[in-house]
């Protein structure tokens, strides 16, 4: 869900740049990252994740995520 849902609000902006990453063939990648949780959604030092990753929490990140 939280999948669509990111895809849904940054559609159409030019200067987001979306990686997904999979974790069972990327297991180095992820704790190098610091995912504890799956959903994760991570920009620069800032993260958000937990298993109900509703709408509003993802637009509240992006917000966090444009200003820092």
């Amino acid at each position: 869900m939280a999948g669509k849902v990111l895809d849904e609000l940054i559609a159409g902006i030019d200067d987001v740049v979306l990686e997904k990453v999979e974790i069972t063939t990327n297991p180095m990648r992820t704790l190098k990252d610091g995912v504890k949780f799956i959903p994760t959604i991570k920009s620069g030092r800032i993260q958000v994740s937990g298993i109900l990753l509703n709408r509003r929490k993802i637009e509240d990140f992006l917000i966090r995520a444009k200003n820092q």
